[in-house]
């Protein structure tokens, strides 16, 4: 059994998040800043390139990074408190935006991976909240069943699937976006960080929900061995 209510508030919110913390503004400005000298076909290949790299790094960590916990001993909770903590940097970071040029350097002959793919499109904040989000799609079996459970991941894929569209497509149409947008780039932008600071802020909260019970029990058992050592 499938619980369609869970699918229908989950997976909306995990594909808005993935795409919001992956930044596709910001990406469109960079990439603007760092082919502005190449022709349209150099263009067409570094993009076509960056969103490869970016499906397959995103999905590799969707699909391994249960993996994660399991081979450094990490729990759910607290890789939740960490997840939320370093989405609060990127989220101040986004209000707190530095021209293009700085956060890019041309230093790499492919630009494609490096800075287009890694770390806009498929940067830390990006990788951690993908993990995150596909950690409660599986948890969600617990609760609502395999099947939901199943859904929800297929929901975190669909969401890395557009979150990489949506950057193709503002860096094919980025010039035109840049105009447009003009100095509401850095409104857009900052509207964003300030969405990413919610969801970080919802991770820890999660997070400690999760490691609550633990130190609780820690603390219980403490309890219990002092009092034995007093008597």
């Amino acid at each position: 059994m499938v619980d369609w209510a869970f699918i229908a508030s989950f997976v909306p919110a995990a594909i808005i998040g993935i795409i919001v913390i992956s930044n596709p503004i910001s990406t469109a400005a960079v990439f603007i800043g760092l082919t502005e000298k190449m022709t349209k076909d150099e263009k067409q290949a570094i993009i076509r390139q960056a969103t490869r790299y970016a499906i397959g790094i995103l999905f590799f960590f969707a699909i391994t990074g249960m993996l994660l916990f399991q081979l450094f001993g990490f729990t759910i909770g607290a890789f939740r408190i960490a997840g939320g903590i370093i989405l609060l940097t990127a989220a101040a970071a986004m209000l707190n935006p530095r021209p293009a040029e700085e956060e890019a350097a041309e230093s790499a002959e492919n630009i494609a991976l490096i800075p287009i793919c890694i770390p806009f499109i498929a940067g830390p904040g990006t990788i951690i909240t993908v993990i995150l989000y596909m950690t409660t799609a599986i948890d969600a079996g617990d609760m609502h069943g395999f099947g939901t459970s199943v859904v929800a991941a297929i929901g975190v894929l669909v969401g890395i699937v557009v979150t990489v569209f949506v950057s193709w497509l503002v860096m094919a149409k980025s010039e035109a976006i840049d105009k447009r947008l003009g100095e509401g780039r850095a409104v857009v932008t900052r509207l964003m960080g300030l969405i990413v600071m919610a969801i970080a802020v919802q991770f820890i909260i999660n997070g400690i929900m999760d490691v609550t019970p633990e130190f609780v029990k820690i603390v219980d058992e403490a309890r219990q061995v002092l009092m034995l050592l007093w008597y």
